[in-house]
Parts: C-alpha cells; sequence; structure tokens
C-alpha cells in the first residue's frame, strides 16, 4: 500500500490499463485481415492467490484493485481542490488583474479605464507584473494541495494498517 501514493500521481497524469492476458491463437481467415477475434477469446482471469484483478502502472508495476480505487479517490479531490482554486495578482495599483486558476492557467485579465489611460506600455507591463504574481500564488497553492493530498494519503495508509 505504500505505493499508493505513487499510484496517485501516476493516475492523475496517465490513463492506467487493465493488465490483461490474452490467449495466443494462430490467425484465422477471418481475423487474419482485420476481422473481429473470435467470441471466445477473452481475457485470462487473474493468477491463482492474487484475489482480486489488478492494474498495471508504468514505473509502478502492478497495483490491486482497492489500491487503484483509494488512488481514484484522491485524485478526483486533489482535481476538485485545485479546479475550485482561483488567484489573482494585481499591479497598477489595482488597475491591473489577472486571474489564474488552481492549475497554473490565465482564466481572466481585467484592465480598468483608469489604467489605459496610462498608456500601453504601462497596460502591458502591468498585465505582465499581474500574471507573474498570480502565476506564483497558483503555484504555491499548487504545492499545498499537493502536500495536503500527501498527507491524507499517509494517514488513509496508517488507518489501512492498523
Amino acid at each position: 500500500m505504500a505505493r499508493l501514493a505513487l499510484a496517485v500521481l501516476a493516475a492523475s497524469a496517465m490513463a492506467l490499463r487493465p493488465a490483461t492476458t490474452r490467449v495466443a491463437r494462430a490467425p484465422t481467415q477471418r481475423n487474419l485481415f482485420g476481422g473481429a477475434p473470435p467470441e471466445e477469446d477473452t481475457p485470462a482471469s487473474p493468477p491463482p492467490g492474487q484475489g482480486g484483478q489488478t492494474m498495471s502502472v508504468p514505473g509502478l508495476g502492478d497495483i490491486t484493485e482497492e489500491e487503484m480505487k483509494l488512488a481514484m479517490e484522491f485524485r478526483q479531490k486533489m482535481a476538485q481542490k485545485m479546479q475550485e482554486t482561483r488567484v489573482e495578482g494585481s499591479a497598477l495599483g489595482g488597475k491591473v488583474k489577472v486571474v489564474y486558476d488552481g492549475q497554473g492557467q490565465p482564466s481572466s485579465v481585467e484592465v480598468t479605464d483608469a489604467a489605459l489611460g496610462e498608456g500601453a506600455d504601462k497596460v502591458a507591463q502591468g498585465v505582465v507584473d499581474a500574471a507573474k504574481q498570480a502565476q506564483g500564488e497558483a503555484l504555491v497553492k499548487m504545492k499545498a494541495i499537493m502536500q495536503d493530498m500527501q498527507k491524507d494519503i499517509a494517514k488513509t495508509l496508517q488507518a489501512d494498517m492498523k
């Protein structure tokens, strides 16, 4: 279960495929040139003693269905927190505002008429400054969310070991 923290990160970064074993058969005229395989060609059941389906995670090997469910649950919670996160950067005394989401992407820019009166160069620099400020704050918040999620995973793993 210690691999769960890595599984959460892997689940966030890539699509996971169930580990399956196919029965090797000689090609038939029906499936030699792209036809459908015979209906009896189904994935093999898991090896005896494994007690359930496993998922293959690149770099981690096989994890159990239970570990995968827990990883996906944490991934969903993290995605929700990231989606709800909004940070704002401002410049020119609040006349220029840039909002970033919890994934470090700009979501809106607001430039007041008063800012426009200061000229294009100042507005352009104000947008850059506000964006840098918002992006920096978004990165700090994303890191805090990840650290909180790691603490939650550790607590869950400790509770499962008892």
